[in-house]
């Protein structure tokens, strides 16, 4: 069987966002959080709030991937905190408004784009956007502001906790909820999760680069996460692990009528549910063929041929350039005949 462990411990390192970029993203993030602390006391209707930030999702959690295209994104929470029932605060638009006249106009962005989820800042130049969630928090769970549904329960930092939990690493809310106190914790678990990169992230990078080289109908970094993690299958090598992994979520899918739900807040939330029967099975039917090419390239005697097989799935950018042109360690080419040798046969 072709070993391609170390190939895909050199893809990783090819689509993780490197330190580099994530320096820049922090930067950026952090400007943008000066603008609005500065800006949105100056609202109509906004300025009795409390304004707090979180960043959240893949890059707090390092399964981030940089795209093929380079446009790599960061997610920053903008919390209103405040006690005003629905009823009685501003309506989700307005509070989507605020935050955009907080950021204001920069010559070193292009575009902001209102979302229904959140509001949108791209770099052009730079290739990346950061994109602001709005929520409005009490002493409950948080409701992010949707423009077209209105105000939707959603606690991303108890994303993280589930995540974390199946990944081993030594989260607690608290690091997050009560940052003042357990900031130097916080920065040691930052820091102890990228220095570990245990195998789930890898994975789950992985199913990310998948659905990157594809687009189209993929299905979005928060699902991939997901499926990953509910179905994860440890294996001392990368290439098994997202074999079985994959076959764990074909299983997965096909037992609950394609479903993918929801773990935290809101609770059995199906993710698919806006998808259209065509758009679920082009997605199992990419899901089959990338199966049956990873039993194919584990099962494969020959290294480089196996590489192919997966690189056909994972894009360009796995490297079988570096892979080896042998089977069982000796090279595939064949000895040619001695000529004119004497020696007997046994």
């Amino acid at each position: 069987m072709a070993n391609c462990n170390e190939l895909f411990k050199t893809f990783n390192s090819t689509i993780r966002l490197n330190e580099e970029s994530r320096e820049i993203l922090k930067s950026v993030r952090n400007s943008l959080r000066e603008k609005m602390n500065s800006r949105f006391k100056q609202i109509k209707d906004i300025d009795n709030h409390t304004l707090e930030f979180q960043s959240q999702g893949s890059f707090i959690m390092d399964t981030i991937i940089k795209p093929k295209d380079d446009d790599y994104d960061l997610d920053d929470g903008v919390y209103f905190i405040g006690s005003l029932t629905q009823e009685k605060r501003p309506t989700t638009q307005q509070f989507h408004d605020a935050v955009i006249i907080a950021v204001g106009t920069d010559e070193n962005y292009a575009t902001i784009t209102d979302k229904e989820t959140c509001v949108r800042v791209s770099y052009e130049k730079e290739k990346f956007h950061i994109d602001l969630p709005i929520y409005y928090a009490n002493k409950i769970n948080p409701e992010l502001a949707h423009t077209k549904e209105d105000w939707i329960l959603s606690n991303p930092i108890k994303f993280i906790a589930w995540f974390e939990k199946i990944a081993e690493s030594s989260f607690r809310e608290e690091l997050i909820l009560e940052k003042n106190l357990f900031s130097e914790e916080y920065k040691t678990w930052l820091d102890d999760i990228r220095k570990k990169d245990v195998q789930l992230r890898r994975i789950v990078r992985y199913l990310k680069a998948w659905g990157d080289d594809l687009r189209g109908e993929m299905p979005p970094g928060i699902v991939m996460t997901i499926l990953a993690a509910e179905n994860y299958v440890k294996n001392d090598r990368d290439d098994i692990a997202l074999k079985e992994t994959l076959i764990k979520i074909r299983q997965y899918l096909k037992s609950n009528n394609c479903k993918c739900l929801r773990p935290t807040v809101p609770v059995g939330e199906d993710l698919f549910k806006n998808y259209s029967q065509t758009k679920k099975q082009y997605f199992l039917d990419r899901l089959d063929t990338f199966i049956e090419s990873a039993e194919q390239a584990v099962n494969h005697p020959n290294q480089k041929d196996a590489c192919y097989k997966w690189q056909k799935h994972l894009g360009p950018r796995f490297p079988c350039s570096i892979a080896k042109d042998t089977i069982d360690g000796a090279n595939t080419y064949e000895r040619p005949a001695i000529i004119g040798s004497t020696a007997k046969s046994a």
